[in-house]
């Protein structure tokens, strides 16, 4: 090796990665910490790195696809996975009690699972010889971030959502205004545990990163004045020859929500504009169910064809069958569903809540209000009124695609990380 290149190998930032699940943010970073060298481990819950887990474990194909992670070494994984393969069975189970205990609020959930996989993250940060930094994400990492800081280590905060304090505001008016949803923004509204979690985290992070420029907002707003570098999430890589959708007005306009069942992504507002398209529209919705059963959750699924939940491969197959994707959030980071679509040449209709607004607003669908189902009926009117619009405005999505993919996320990424390497080292 030569001098400079051992240099260059001295002032590598090898980074210790934790996620409990492994979402495509996840995937991506992953991809870019493993090209350059600056990955330490991955800890996680569950997950593969060889494909052929999809053959010997085909009855949980959506789960293994959605925790198989092919960019990296088998030596870079770390698993800690009981608990949520308990969890993801409390999910499926019926009856309903049983499933809430596995659900955003309930005792056997996300941070049930994430606790045990901090618990091995600190783990193997003893164990490791050379990592330098943690990477976090919101609401997953105190622990770990903790312990990282007392090595006096580097700690990177991914926020994939906005400010715990910008969400309850939402949570607070979606009390006021729909009321039959509220029950699912119960976290939201009084998890003081997830909050202190989150801003401990913040204050225990030496380096942030946004996706949006409503996540960032939203940690200014909350009194964060430390160093935010804002790398928005991508769009998947637009396949090779892909045409645009295209409807010739025969049938009903298909309509698909992907996302949580739940009122913060603005499911009431699906139902309402349904309901006033009866017959010209067709709901589909794919996405968890709520732990719990309630009288607007049982409307809902007497008006839209739910799906269940699906792999993602699946889901961007369902993309294709549809002609416009509804996702009225109130508020979230930058919805991967939302670009998802964009990848699969789908028009959206969606609030400034979802975070890509910025993209679907350039003429790849609509931006309505929250709150408006009214606005969204007259938005999906437009295309039953004209189906030339959906090829038109699917053209326009495949070309916003294929110019805002996951790349630039990605070096982002892998020059953030190497320049706080050189910092450190040249202390």
């Amino acid at each position: 090796m030569s001098e400079s290149n051992s240099g260059a190998s001295a002032n590598l930032m090898k980074t210790l990665l934790v996620h409990p699940f492994g979402n495509e943010n996840v995937r991506q970073t992953l991809t870019a910490l493993n090209e350059h060298s600056l990955l330490s481990a991955f800890v996680t819950s569950i997950g593969w790195t060889a494909p052929e887990a999809m053959s010997w474990l085909r009855p949980a194909k959506s789960l293994v696809e959605r925790r198989l992670f092919p960019m990296i070494g088998s030596q870079h994984l770390h698993v800690a996975p009981s608990r949520e393969l308990i969890r993801n069975v409390l999910l499926r189970a019926q009856p309903a009690p049983l499933r809430r205990l596995g659900a955003a609020s309930g005792p056997l959930s996300a941070h049930w699972v994430a606790d045990q996989v901090e618990t091995k993250a600190i783990k193997t940060l003893n164990r490791l010889k050379r990592p330098a930094a943690v990477y976090g994400y919101s609401t997953f990492a105190s622990r770990v971030f903790s312990a990282a800081r007392e090595r006096e280590m580097e700690t990177i905060l991914e926020v994939p959502h906005v400010h715990w304090a910008t969400t309850k505001y939402w949570a607070e008016r979606l009390v006021d205004q729909v009321p039959g949803w509220a029950v699912t923004a119960r976290q939201d509204l009084t998890q003081s545990k997830v909050h202190s979690l989150e801003t401990s985290e913040i204050e225990l992070a030496t380096r942030l990163i946004s996706p949006s420029a409503q996540v960032t907002e939203s940690l200014r707003a909350a009194g964060v004045n430390g160093q935010i570098v804002e790398l928005p999430y991508g769009c998947p890589d637009v396949l090779p020859g892909q045409a645009p959708l295209a409807w010739d007005g025969v049938g009903p306009l298909k309509v698909l929500f992907v996302g949580r069942i739940v009122g913060m992504k603005g499911i009431a507002d699906v139902v309402t504009a349904a309901k006033a398209l009866k017959s010209s529209a067709k709901f589909t919705a794919i996405g968890i169910l709520p732990g719990e059963t309630f009288p607007a959750l049982e409307d809902m699924l007497g008006v839209v064809d739910y799906r269940g939940t699906m792999p993602r491969s699946d889901i961007l197959q369902e993309m294709r069958k549809h002609h416009v994707l509804l996702l009225p959030s109130l508020v979230e980071g930058r919805s991967l569903a939302a670009l998802e679509g964009l990848s699969q040449g789908l028009p959206g209709v969606v609030t400034p809540g979802s975070g890509v607004d910025d993209l679907v607003g350039q003429g790849a669908g609509a931006v309505v209000d929250r709150f408006a189902p009214e606005q969204i009926v007259a938005e999906l009117q437009r295309f039953i009124d004209d189906p030339g619009l959906v090829e038109e405005q699917s053209a326009k999505a495949l070309e916003l695609a294929r110019a805002s993919g996951w790349g630039p996320f990605r070096e982002g990424i892998a020059d953030f990380v190497q320049e706080i390497g050189s910092a450190v080292h040249g202390r």
